[in-house]
């Protein structure tokens, strides 16, 4: 037995919380391009959001879920429907895309109990692709670890 307890004691845990509830990452086009992107942003969106659920153990909650749960999306409301789904932190992004190129995070770390900001942390990124919304993903994920650990 205290083999089993000494082994558990050394598996990894998840760097920001085990109780994470991602909701899903809002899009800010701003760039003003002629073509509908949509098809593509909702993709690229997905995959990040996948990428960050993965290496945060975070728990993706859907847009049908908030849809229902906070109609006008208020910041109130949101924190008191991933708490009331359990959860210990809330992991709230935007991305905005400013031009053809460029393109931009915000990710903040929200402790629901305490209605307390943990961290908040932004990046620009080039390039509106699936590569580059992945390393961006992948680049926000390690970030937040790191930083989200610290609070």
């Amino acid at each position: 037995m205290r083999k089993l307890v000494l082994a558990l004691a050394l598996v990894p845990m998840p760097l920001v919380a085990q109780d994470l509830a991602i909701p899903p990452v809002k899009m800010l086009d701003t760039s003003r391009e002629a073509r509908d992107q949509q098809s593509d942003h909702d993709r690229r969106i997905a995959l990040m959001e996948g990428i960050l659920a993965d290496e945060l153990s975070g728990a993706l909650v859907s847009r049908k879920d908030i849809a229902d749960a906070c109609p006008r999306e208020t910041t109130d409301c949101l924190v008191t429907a991933l708490r009331e789904r359990g959860a210990e932190r809330g992991l709230f992004i935007v991305v905005q895309k400013t031009s053809t190129l460029i393109l931009q995070a915000f990710a903040s770390l929200v402790d629901l109990e305490g209605e307390r900001l943990v961290t908040h942390t932004e990046l620009s990124f080039r390039g509106d692709n699936d590569e580059s919304w992945q390393k961006a993903a992948h680049f926000l994920a390690e970030k937040l670890a790191a930083e989200g650990s610290e609070g």
